[in-house]
């Protein structure tokens, strides 16, 4: 999705019977899976089965003028195709194979396989989430899934300049695995520093303090003071100077060691009292760093979200009458801008397009079609 957002012509392979698994994760409207939608917009789908002879071959000739092939199988099974790096390497020197699984290409648990949830609790993301180590909560996002495929498109990115110097290609790697453990290097180093495990926080940040949740009386918000200058403007909206000249609180390593009587004492009692409006408001005014929690609802109707733009709106086919607002890529180019992308292609789609185009003439294709190989719609 990310290359397809820059501008890359991506060609979908999906299976026959059903096509990528994410078109079957709910809620649905109509056939439209919600996982499904915003991350294969922009591209074109091919149903094929690459496990016949046919279907490989169909592959092998899309990557004989493809810059980029990138698969996610577990190790081995792209060799056990004929669709492994030297097969298609042989007929492309300058292809990128970018390959990303779920604990890399070595190691006792190279052939294993993972999700993003398994990943979060094997690279201890799971360990420091949530309030407490009694009740193990993954993070709300699909972070190690969504992180390995923007490390990925980095990789292919960097692979590409690199091909612009030499002339042929290279093989990237990248795994859930390498991508919970690069989340995770705060918290890695702290067991090295501290010599004990870090804990969940709940809201709270282990190294800042007040830096968490509130409850307010109608609703609850983000505090952040990252710093005792930014405490003391807090002290300063607040009409609470002594709290900045207390010796608990005068430093950011005393107010830490003393975070329950701050954030769940004296501070979570003055903001029960308004509303958060009111709290956001009068810190805004202070620059004290300040943000309501809000629904997936609340974000939807964010006016920085319509400031920035960042929402692309898709018509997806048999519910033409009904939006849907799906994220852009969160950078912009000043020069080479990213381009309103098509809607998530339906399964098989684009087939007979993508076929002709590699050279099947229309009698191959509907042999392809009648022996199984592709599924057209």
């Amino acid at each position: 999705m990310v290359l397809a957002n820059l501008g890359a012509d991506v060609i979908k392979i999906e299976r026959i019977d059903g096509g990528d698994d994410a078109r079957h994760m709910g809620p649905h409207l109509g056939d439209w899976g919600a996982f499904f939608v915003p991350i294969n917009r922009g591209k074109r789908s091919l149903a094929a089965d690459i496990s016949k002879p046919a279907g490989r071959d169909v592959v092998l000739r899309l990557a004989s003028n493809a810059d980029v092939f990138i698969e996610n199988f577990r190790g081995g099974k792209m060799a056990s195709l004929g669709l492994d790096e030297a097969v298609l390497r042989a007929q492309n020197p300058r292809i990128i194979y970018a390959s990303l699984s779920a604990y890399g290409t070595r190691g006792p648990d190279a052939l294993k396989p993972g999700y993003d949830a398994l990943i979060q609790g094997r690279t201890g993301i799971v360990s420091v989430t949530g309030s407490s180590r009694d009740s193990p909560t993954r993070a709300g996002v699909s972070i190690v899934d969504m992180g390995a495929g923007m490390w990925m498109a980095m990789g292919i990115l960097a692979a590409l300049v690199e091909r612009q110097k030499s002339g042929t290609g290279q093989r990237v790697d990248g795994s859930l695995f390498q991508t919970g453990v690069m989340a995770m290097a705060y918290h890695l180093v702290y067991r090295q520093f501290a010599g004990v495990d870090p804990v969940p926080q709940g809201s709270r940040h282990t190294a800042f303090a007040p830096y968490c949740a509130f409850e307010t009386a109608d609703g609850s918000m983000m505090i952040g003071c990252s710093n005792d200058r930014l405490f003391r403007r807090l002290c300063t909206a607040l009409d609470r100077p002594e709290w900045a000249e207390d010796p608990r609180f005068a430093g950011n390593v005393q107010r830490v060691c003393h975070r329950d009587e701050l954030e769940g004492g004296l501070l979570q009692a003055e903001f029960k009292q308004k509303p958060t409006a009111h709290w956001t408001d009068l810190f805004d005014k202070h620059d004290v760093p300040v943000s309501p929690i809000q629904t997936a609802g609340q974000v939807l109707e964010d006016p920085q979200l319509e400031a920035l733009g960042q929402m692309e709106t898709l018509f997806l086919p048999g519910h033409e009458d009904r939006a849907v607002a799906v994220p852009r890529l969160p950078f912009e180019l000043s020069k080479t801008p990213a381009e309103m992308l098509e809607g998530p292609p339906a399964l098989g789609q684009h087939g007979r397009a993508i076929l002709a185009e590699a050279g099947y003439a229309e009698t191959e294709i509907e042999e392809l079609v009648r022996s199984g190989v592709c599924k057209l719609p």
